[in-house]
């Protein structure tokens, strides 16, 4: 747009100055002007005596005013009166010695100076304007000269504004009418030498949620008289997002009014981009290393204690085998099973863990009736967990959902293990499993324990946390409600955790119908609406 207006003006002045430059190359300095004057009045006053000689008579002094105006327009002042003083001069003797009467001599000698009076007037007038024209043509050159400084300057701006993006635009306060640069309208999506947009159409092409920020900016704007800055999105024709970052000022009328707003935009989707994704990086980071932390945890801690227990145990069986009855032999290996089962568990914990740390957990959509699976989880669960009572309740025709067997278990499980860590000895926890509105199987945990305390229902499935209330009582790493939250995630369901209006906690999730054709479709497996399986 620059290179435009730059050549548009230099083509409007080059004529004016190179017109003005021949002007001045006929300006002659003083002596130079004597001497064409005197050249002048000769030659006129040698050409009013030839016209005379052939007109037979008196032709008057026509011929020497205009030679003497001639003069003072290409010489100056100086140049016209020596012009006229030299055909007065000229004209004289032939006045003097030529006329045989007195009073004859005395007109002729008033008419040459009343010429003489008319020619220094009429030069003095033409000098003046030609003066005036002179004056006029430096200004004009000026003018010119400061038009193409202008155009220069303007053009190495657009040149700067252009390599940084960055294009301008102008606002009429007063026809609310917009004009914009090429790369303004490049930065909206639009081709570039169109009609920019009224002020109001412009403000629906500003993403809905940065409107109101851009109305505040630009009222406070006008309001105070200053200036604004700010990074907004724009929605382009395609319907795709971008960033600009905007600047303008007020430019006031002579009655301090605001008459236009001028300013500058920006594209920074780019810089946007990065700032998005350095931001992705650092919370990749802080997540790594709260998973590196969590390992160190669990293998300094949790690992250790059932590894150590069933070392301990085995030493005894290889050590103490002669001296141990069958009972005594049986309870030890008892402990060594469940040990070993508490010690499979975790590992299961650290694979998801290490799967989700390197995105790759993947959870591949199969068939599954919930109800059988959690028949058989429960009745398992209920020997692990002898603290609990567990109940299991499955509204019928529970759907079949999608997901995968072996996750599903998990999850029951670690949920059904939080609540033995946290409820008392003795306490009923209900498993429970339905459909919800939107036809997923909602699959709920309910105990009749202390219940989440209110800080923490919020908090529940991150990554290390532990209930403050509690952490020094309750052993634990903090992983298994995170582990179960990214299986749900992956399986796509959702899963909750509040407070029970009558006491206890609620933890539940839910599984999206597997979508099958309805004759596909099997039944849940049992009809019963409560199966209670007490705890040994």
């Amino acid at each position: 747009m620059a290179d435009v207006t730059t050549g548009s003006v230099r083509r409007t002045t080059a004529p004016v100055r190179e017109a003005l430059r021949r002007q001045r190359d006929i300006r002659v300095p003083a002596v130079t002007a004597v001497v064409v004057g005197v050249g002048v009045g000769v030659l006129a006053t040698a050409a009013r005596l030839a016209f005379n000689e052939l007109v037979g008579g008196d032709t008057g002094y026509f011929l020497t005013l205009a030679a003497a105006v001639l003069a003072a327009w290409y010489t100056g002042l100086v140049g016209g009166v020596v012009a006229a003083l030299v055909t007065v001069l000229l004209a004289l003797p032939a006045i003097l010695t030529g006329a045989p009467a007195g009073e004859t001599d005395r007109a002729e000698l008033v008419r040459l100076a009343l010429y003489l009076a008319i020619a220094t007037a009429t030069v003095t007038l033409v000098a003046g304007r030609r003066a005036a024209t002179i004056r006029l043509e430096d200004a004009s050159l000026e003018v010119a000269h400061l038009a193409e400084k202008v155009a220069a300057r303007d053009a190495r701006l657009e040149m700067m504004l252009a390599a940084s993006g960055t294009g301008f635009w102008e606002w009429d306060l007063t026809t609310n009418e917009l004009e914009w640069s090429d790369a303004i309208f490049e930065q909206h999506g639009l081709e570039a030498g169109g009609t920019a947009p009224g002020f109001d159409a412009y403000l629906d092409m500003i993403h809905p949620d940065d409107r109101a920020t851009f109305r505040d900016a630009i009222g406070a704007a006008l309001e105070h008289g200053d200036g604004f800055t700010l990074e907004f999105r724009v929605i382009w024709p395609d319907g795709s997002v971008h960033w600009t970052h905007g600047a303008g000022r007020i430019v006031r009328d002579a009655s301090g009014r605001p008459a236009r707003m001028l300013g500058t935009g920006q594209d920074i989707t780019d810089r946007r981009q990065a700032e998005a994704d350095r931001d992705r990086l650092v919370d990749d980071e802080r997540r790594a290393g709260e998973f590196r932390e969590a390992f160190v945890e669990v293998i300094s801690h949790e690992l250790r204690t059932p590894i150590t227990t069933i070392l301990g145990l085995t030493h005894v069986l290889v050590q103490q085998q002669q001296l141990l009855d069958d009972a005594a032999r049986t309870a030890l290996l008892e402990d060594v099973r469940a040990e070993s089962e508490r010690l499979h568990r975790l590992v299961e914990d650290l694979l998801v863990l290490s799967r989700v740390e390197r995105g790759r957990l993947r959870v591949e959509a199969e068939p599954l009736m919930p109800a059988r699976m959690l028949e058989r989880v429960v009745a398992r669960e209920a020997s692990e967990l002898p603290s609990l009572a567990i109940e299991l309740r499955i509204e019928p025709r529970l759907p079949i959902v999608s997901g995968e067997e072996t996750y599903v278990e998990q999850i029951v499980r670690n949920l059904l293990g939080n609540a033995a860590k946290y409820a008392p000895a003795g306490t009923r926890v209900v498993v429970d499993a339905r459909r919800d509105d939107g036809g997923a199987a909602a699959i709920r945990v309910l105990d009749e324990g202390p219940g989440i305390s209110d800080a923490s229902l919020d908090r529940v499935f991150e990554l290390f946390y532990r209930d403050p209330d509690s952490a020094r009582s309750v052993s634990g790493s903090g992983i298994g409600l995170f582990v179960c939250a990214s299986l749900v995630e992956a399986m796509g369901g959702r899963i909750w955790a509040r407070r029970r209006p009558e006491g206890g906690s609620e933890i539940g999730f839910t599984l999206p119908p597997f979508e099958v054709d309805d004759d596909a479709a099997a039944p849940a497996a049992t009809e019963s609406a409560a199966i209670p399986t007490s705890g040994a």
